[in-house]
């Protein structure tokens, strides 16, 4: 059974609006690609999954749970 190619995320959000919360949790773009891309990597075939993990991981930012370091550097993405 041959494995689905990855599925790329766009531009502009498909399922979930986390441009928003990500503009409120202040983080650059560099640290939005890097975020997004620890969740292309846990969901490679599930956008919408992704795009909600990134939402949420971006909400616990701006709620103060965790900080945007704290996420990248985590050994998991379960930090989110």
């Amino acid at each position: 059974m041959a494995s689905q190619p990855p599925i790329p995320t766009p531009t502009s959000p498909a399922y979930f609006d986390y441009t928003r919360a990500a503009h409120a949790a202040n983080l650059s773009e560099s640290d939005l690609r890097a975020l997004i891309a620890i969740f292309e990597s846990d969901y490679p075939n599930d956008l919408m999954l992704r795009e909600l993990h990134v939402l949420r991981a971006c909400n616990a930012i701006v709620r103060g749970l965790t900080t945007i370091r704290q996420v990248l550097g985590s050994s998991s993405s379960q930090a989110a």
